[in-house]
């Protein structure tokens, strides 16, 4: 049995790479009984080490602190913003996965993001996506608005994965998100900040260029469950464009049966649905993928209609195989 203790040590090896702050901390946590029993006694979902870091961040530890002594002092601050907050990144790198996925179709696009958090991902037009091969630029899809304010997101692209070089014709777009996260919100606004790892000064970068559009072309966000809400939201799609449903990294928190259902009901509802998540979050996929796309259970899969399109990586920076033929 996986104990609270043994998810932080695992955390605290996969974060060394990248943050050496959430590291120590995820380690000196696992190794202090008091700190596990403190977390444990909140529900499963909300002791993510991600969350409970974030957390012990948004009240106030420095990333020179005692993770311990914190959460020992400030434990009722961490408790309540861990059960009424969620990892919601918003990461707007995913959103050139997206354009390489909808490369194909030429007509205008609804675009429903399931998972919208603040709705970064639904400005995926006013985005520059560059795409590079081996340090050569080979595309760039330019954003809707000559906006010099605009964010330019690279990804690079490994041999044999093609170039994106459409813009999405977005004439509808909406995001449904259990917890909504408001621009104008001065704590929302902290929340997303708080979520990029200590070390990570290039990614805030973006997430503020990213906010700054926002909040010139604000998103429509619609609270509801990414099951229960889908169905009123589809409701509100015109009936004479491609309806897109997009599903970014958000499956991974619906339980297996509520991941099947939602399948099913993005199928139903959308012409094009399209996801990002780890291999082994949609067995459907995972399965296709072992043909067409073999590979670890750590790598991420773009799919279409349930067909595996690509090996991209987690924040969508790289896009590292594509599947051969017809992906659906």
């Amino acid at each position: 049995m996986t104990t609270t203790a043994d998810r932080y040590r695992r955390f605290a090896r996969e974060a060394a790479g990248r943050s050496a702050v959430y590291a120590r901390w995820a380690r000196d946590l696992a190794d202090d009984p008091d700190a596990m029993a403190l977390i444990d006694t909140l529900p499963l979902a909300c002791r993510q080490p991600v969350l409970i870091l974030t957390a012990a961040r948004f009240t106030g530890l420095s990333p020179t602190g005692d993770a311990r002594a914190w959460l020992e002092g400030e434990w009722d601050a961490v408790e309540a913003v861990a059960r009424t907050r969620a990892t919601q990144t918003n990461d707007p790198r995913r959103s050139s996965a997206l354009v390489a996925a909808l490369d194909g179709i030429r007509e205008p696009i609804a675009l429903l993001e399931v998972g919208a958090s603040i709705g970064l991902g639904l400005l995926v037009d006013r985005y520059r996506h560059r795409f590079w091969r081996d340090g050569t630029l080979v595309s760039a899809v330019e954003p809707v608005d000559d906006d010099p304010d605009t964010l330019d997101l690279d990804c690079e692209l490994a041999a044999g994965v093609p170039a994106p070089r459409h813009r999405p014709d977005i004439v509808w777009r909406a995001g449904l998100e259990r917890r909504p996260l408001t621009l104008g919100v001065a704590d929302d606004e902290r929340w997303l900040r708080t979520l990029m790892w200590p070390e990570e000064r290039d990614r805030a970068r973006q997430l503020d260029a990213a906010m700054r559009l926002a909040h010139a072309h604000p998103p429509r966000i619609v609270a509801g469950d990414a099951v229960d809400g889908l169905r009123a939201a589809v409701a509100e799609m015109p009936d004479d464009v491609v309806r897109v449903i997009w599903s970014p990294a958000v499956l991974v928190y619906l339980a297996p049966e509520a991941r099947a259902r939602f399948g099913e009901l993005a199928r139903e509802y959308a012409d094009v649905w399209v996801s990002l998540d780890g291999r082994r979050v949609l067995p459907e996929v995972a399965e296709r993928a072992g043909e067409t796309l073999p590979g670890d259970d750590g790598d991420f899969l773009l799919s279409r209609n349930g067909h595996p399109l690509a090996v991209v990586s987690p924040h969508g920076e790289r896009i590292d195989r594509w599947a051969a033929g017809d992906a659906g």
